[in-house]
């Protein structure tokens, strides 16, 4: 039997047909693959990985695990912004953290919560 999302989301597809942790991200998928048909954006991208690091070295896990973060989007706004975007319902406990160390680590990515 396969365990319900512990927020209460379901996954969905999105008419591009790309699965989605939930129906508020299928929806914005379908927004962004428009914008990027009318030339708003380009470069979309769905969930690119950052692994975060500090002077040359991977930050782990105490078990190993490479510390990152995977926004739902990436792309590129028409006057070259490049921006992250995740679409929160609910903002998990380490967001907080997990955001400030990508801004201290990107600064030149906008990162937005839709």
């Amino acid at each position: 039997m396969k365990r319900p999302n512990k927020y209460g989301a379901r996954k969905t597809r999105c008419f591009s047909g790309h699965e989605h942790a939930s129906q508020r991200e299928a929806n914005r998928c379908t927004i962004l693959h428009d914008m990027q048909r009318t030339g708003e954006i380009t470069h979309l991208e769905i969930e690119p990985q950052y692994w975060f690091q500090i002077d040359g070295r991977t930050l782990k896990h105490e078990n190993g695990r490479r510390f990152g973060y995977k926004p739902d989007f990436r792309y590129r706004e028409a006057d070259g912004t490049l921006v992250c975007e995740d679409s929160k319902g609910f903002a998990a406990r380490d967001w907080p953290l997990r955001k400030a160390i990508f801004r201290a680590l990107y600064p030149d990515t906008e990162l937005r919560e839709v």
